[in-house]
């Protein structure tokens, strides 16, 4: 799964800076070696790095973590020259400067190559300080559809499990109420700011005030996130809300650095899409996030990144990058008041067939605002976080796990799996799957009436079916909105050919449990019909 490539960045668009470099161009300046000086990886790296490589089973090196030469980089840097990243991964600088030093660097002989760079929502519903009844259904509801009370009751917090978050400013954080437990003890690591090359990240924007809330903000004494007792890096990567593709290098050098600083998870309700790239772009390999994450895979670290929020741009029917990568999670949202895809939530495959996404989570909840208030907002940038916090108790339950058997853990956790579909993916993990070694007999929940001709299929829902839902809301009744007593069941279906491509899926409201009749141009002899519904997974191929 974890395959490395090349990255190579190629065009010809002038990018105009923010600062004094206004008038220059953006270059990627590629060097032919790196230094030759000895490393110590235990002197170089965090402890938690070494404990990740050691669990894992990994390299505790290898020539992409080695450091750039100095000499190289103080002979390419002079006053005309503003480095914006140093990569070691990509042994590569990130620069701003003018023609004629560019000219002058090209022709150093320890220059391997250089490009020229190639330029190309979330939403605030309402904000208070105290919330009212409904949103406080909301909070519960964004945790426990992920099942945290089985977390909680295993005293899993994401403890020993340190993460980083990758957004556009932290702005609040280091003074709202939502993160007083975080301060108290120390648990926000390091912050690194990319863009302006300082350690304060509290500043630019709140949307990474928001994401963090997700995973780890309390709102009095309930849980907005799952991993309260985790450890925090906080990295800023980008200008402001209005994307860059600069900023796939801000982020690039914050992987690197969380990587040095021992992260075990990277959280990062951030892409980049249609602005700079084509649909045809994103399957993992063209990206320098895509390249980044991938790195970041192959050192130990669970990427987990938001789908998008792509689907009503008719132009633009898949995920962002860097979740077009084959090793990170990509995580779509859902409607609560549905628990089916929000109607913003981007959709899968990946460019080249890949299975995107490959979960899914809220995408409204509750979140700390940097005013010191809390409020709903929309965005698979909080399905996002919802997931890492989820991921951070799922790790502390068994540390045994590598990233990428934790990554394919959680997708077998998801409520719709093995059922899967391009919108929801796996469905939304649940803590049980970790928590509960020993797995219930799943009923049925539905009979199949026929044959299954061509074209056609009839069911029936069993009546304890319905029951058992109304029963198993009630019970969970203080935890749960109100409205999901009025929620219809959702029943599941895909239709695949006999090379397992999906050419449909949809999901039908149940209303009765009278018999239901599917009928679909793709059921014909030879395709395979999978059905979902409250737990049970049905597949039968058309004879």
């Amino acid at each position: 799964m974890l395959n490395f490539y090349k990255v190579i960045v190629i065009g010809v668009l002038l990018f105009v800076s923010l600062n004094s470099f206004a008038q220059n161009k953006t270059y990627v300046v590629y060097l032919k070696t790196k230094s030759a000086l000895p490393f110590n990886p235990y002197q170089y790296f965090d402890a938690k790095n070494i404990e990740r490589k050691l669990l894992a089973n990994l390299p505790l090196y290898d020539e992409r973590d080695l450091p750039l030469n100095n000499d190289f980089v103080n002979q390419i840097k002079t006053e005309n020259v503003n480095i914006l990243v140093e990569s070691r991964w990509l042994n590569a600088l990130f620069l701003q400067t003018n023609c004629a030093e560019i000219e002058r660097i090209t022709k150093l002989p320890f220059v391997k190559w250089v490009d020229e760079y190639i330029p190309p929502t979330f939403k605030y519903i309402s904000s208070e300080k105290e919330l009212d009844y409904s949103k406080l259904n909301l909070l519960n509801y964004q945790t426990e559809r992920l099942q945290a009370s089985q977390f909680a009751k295993n005293n899993l917090t994401g403890k020993g499990i340190r993460i980083a978050v990758f957004d556009v400013g932290f702005t609040g954080t280091d003074t709202h109420k939502a993160f007083a437990h975080l301060r108290k003890n120390n648990q926000i690591k390091l912050t690194y700011d990319f863009v302006s090359k300082k350690e304060n990240v509290y500043h630019s924007g709140s949307h990474g005030t928001n994401t963090l809330s997700c995973i780890a903000g309390m709102y009095l004494n309930i849980k907005m996130g799952m991993a309260t007792d985790a450890d925090f890096l906080l990295a800023r990567t980008e200008w402001n809300l209005k994307e860059n593709k600069q900023e796939e290098y801000f982020w690039l050098a914050a992987a690197e650095w969380a990587d040095k600083n021992g992260v075990n998870i990277i959280s990062s309700s951030l892409g980049y899409g249609g602005n700079w790239y084509k649909v045809k772009d994103m399957d993992g390999k063209k990206s320098v996030v895509a390249f980044a994450a991938t790195v970041a895979a192959q050192k130990g670290i669970l990427v987990i990144n938001s789908a998008g929020n792509e689907y009503q741009d008719e132009t633009w029917k898949t995920i962002i990058t860097p979740s077009d990568a084959d090793s990170v999670l990509c995580i779509a949202g859902t409607n609560p008041y549905t628990d089916r895809q929000i109607d913003f939530s981007s959709i899968g495959p990946s460019a080249d067939g890949r299975l995107k996404p490959n979960v899914c989570a809220p995408g409204q909840v509750i979140a700390a605002y940097p005013n010191g208030s809390f409020g709903k907002i929309s965005g698979t940038s909080f399905s996002c976080p919802l997931v890492a916090g989820f991921a951070a108790c799922a790790w502390q339950n068994n540390r045994s796990l590598t990233n990428m058997q934790l990554f394919k853990e959680i997708e077998k956790s998801g409520h719709l799996y093995p059922y899967y579909d391009y919108t929801h993916g796996y469905g939304i993990p649940q803590a049980g799957y970790f928590t509960m070694p020993n797995k219930a007999v799943v009923l049925p929940t539905f009979n199949i009436l026929d044959s299954m001709n061509e074209n056609k299929i009839t069911f029936q829902i069993i009546d304890s079916t319905i029951i058992n839902r109304y029963n198993l809301i009630e019970k969970y009744n203080d935890n749960l909105p109100k409205y999901l007593k009025n929620l219809s069941l959702n029943l599941y279906y895909n239709i695949k050919n006999n090379q397992g491509n999906i050419l449909n899926y949809k999901v039908i409201d149940i209303t009765e449990k009278e018999p239901f009749e599917i009928e679909d141009d793709y059921l014909i002899k030879g395709n395979t019909i999978t059905l979902h519904f409250e737990g049970y997974t049905f597949t039968k191929t058309i004879k």
